[in-house]
């Protein structure tokens, strides 16, 4: 690893990037002003919540999609799951070796402005391949945001602050997904009762093609602001230097050597991920189909659970991480793994209550231990990895949970409710195998990342 004063290196050798002691990993270097490291987080929070919109709002409006398109819930889930996922996997690992080279800012002002052009070319969509392509671009746009956020925040607050700061840009996306339904839910109240809206240039479209329309066209003006901060310096990067490059081979021989750790972590997310996207893009019409709700009733209830589940969970989980056991990578994992264990018998219980209220209660006990672990699985990575593969590995760690959450996540849920449960509220059985099984296995992988973590950290985190 490169200090400041050191003179700079073409390639690091992977001696010093596959220390076990992650607390080496960081450097002497002093953090960004308080004002401004809470300025990035507030403008990657914000671009996270329109990030989640874009990509969630299609939850809400499967059914009048279904009817306009005749499309089925296993084409729809494609749209919510593998449209989404594939070019966004596919261009995370690329984009991950260019946020450690390049100004991280620009490159997430040119994601959030592909994907918001993105999402309003689905307002415009016939077809369901039409829909695919255009949900493939979403993808590619989003793909550099997380990875590059996390690089940021760890180059901004001191490691027992990270939970928090990650926190709070995390639980933009459960504000995001929760909006993308009340968005959906406003807009479908607006135009009830009438087949088509006209609107000026544009001319005659349907209501969810309008809700689409609204979705992503303000993420322009986000784009535009991330054009003009001022980027965070490196640590490990001497000051007026470009960091090094590490080549690829160190990286890869870095995961080998401790790929029990980050297999247990990156599957355990994985597991949550598969089943909380397995559940969310399905909520809203199971609330429709099993209780009888409108479409605007139903996103709207649903938005508010999922603000409300990522507030406790993203901020106080966030809060309590950097707390308990000094904030170390252990300490993180092993909380999030009694979070997801206690998770699992709210996810066995909201979908076949036949109470609507309870339903509501323990669809948010769900996504609170979820939110728990969206704090405490980037902090740990930042803190175990060294910071000259910050941005790949986090690249890493996205390719692999959307692979399996947004790729697996809705379409097995999908498919579960038409072949084994075909009946009109059979999604809810889909959906209560999906919950408690992705749970359970996600809490046995992070106990065993917790007890890996304890071993690979040997040092506690300084004080910030």
């Amino acid at each position: 690893m490169t200090l400041p004063g050191a003179p700079p290196d073409d390639a690091l050798p992977a001696s010093e990037l596959a220390r076990d002691d992650w607390s080496a990993a960081r450097d002497p270097v002093s953090y960004p002003p308080q004002s401004l490291a809470w300025g990035l987080v507030a403008m990657l929070f914000l671009a996270n919540i329109f990030s989640f919109i874009d990509r969630m709002i299609i939850g809400l409006l499967v059914e009048p999609i279904k009817a306009d398109l005749g499309l089925s819930d296993t084409q729809i889930s494609l749209l919510q799951g593998l449209a989404f996922a594939l070019f966004f996997t596919l261009a995370g690992l690329p984009l991950g070796r260019l946020i450690d080279r390049v100004p991280r800012l620009p490159l997430v002002a040119a994601g959030i402005a592909t994907w918001s052009v993105m999402t309003a070319l689905c307002s415009q969509v016939s077809t369901f391949w039409q829909f695919f392509v255009a949900r493939t671009g979403v993808g590619v746009g989003e793909a550099v945001l997380s990875p590059a956020a996390y690089s940021i925040i760890a180059d901004s607050f001191p490691p027992r602050r990270l939970g928090l700061a990650i926190g709070i840009y995390g639980l933009g996306s459960a504000i995001g997904a929760g909006l993308a339904f009340m968005i959906g839910a406003v807009v479908v109240g607006l135009v009830a009762g009438a087949e088509e809206v006209t609107l000026p240039l544009l001319g005659t479209m349907r209501s969810w093609q309008v809700a689409f329309l609204c979705a992503g066209l303000p993420g322009l003006l986000i784009a535009a602001v991330f054009l003009v901060l001022p980027e965070p310096p490196r640590h490990g990067v001497p000051k007026g230097q470009r960091p090094a490059v590490v080549p690829l081979r160190e990286v890869t021989g870095y995961l080998r050597r401790n790929w029990r750790l980050y297999a247990a972590l990156f599957g355990g997310v994985s597991a949550v991920n598969f089943a909380v996207l397995g559940s969310v893009s399905w909520y809203p019409s199971m609330l429709i189909r099993v209780f009888g709700l409108e479409t605007a009733s139903a996103g709207y209830l649903a938005g508010a659970m999922l603000i409300a589940g990522g507030l406790v969970g993203m901020v106080g989980g966030g809060t309590l991480l950097d707390r308990i056991g000094g904030g170390t990578p252990a300490s993180r994992m092993r909380v999030t793994a009694w979070a997801t264990l206690i998770g699992t018998s709210a996810a066995a219980t909201f979908p076949l209550t036949d109470s609507l209220w309870l339903c509501a209660l323990g669809f948010f006990g769900f996504f609170v231990a979820a939110a728990v672990t969206v704090a405490a699985a980037p902090s740990a990575i930042q803190q175990l990895s060294p910071p000259a593969m910050r941005g790949t590995i986090a690249a890493a760690y996205v390719f692999v949970i959307n692979l399996v959450g947004l790729g697996g996540g809705p379409t097995v849920t999908a498919i579960l409710g038409d072949r084994l449960f075909p009946q009109a509220d059979g999604i809810r059985n889909a959906i209560a195998l999906v919950a408690p099984g992705g749970y359970l296995i996600a809490a046995a992988c992070f106990f065993a990342a917790a007890r890996l973590a304890r071993g690979h950290s040997t040092s506690p985190a300084p004080a910030g």
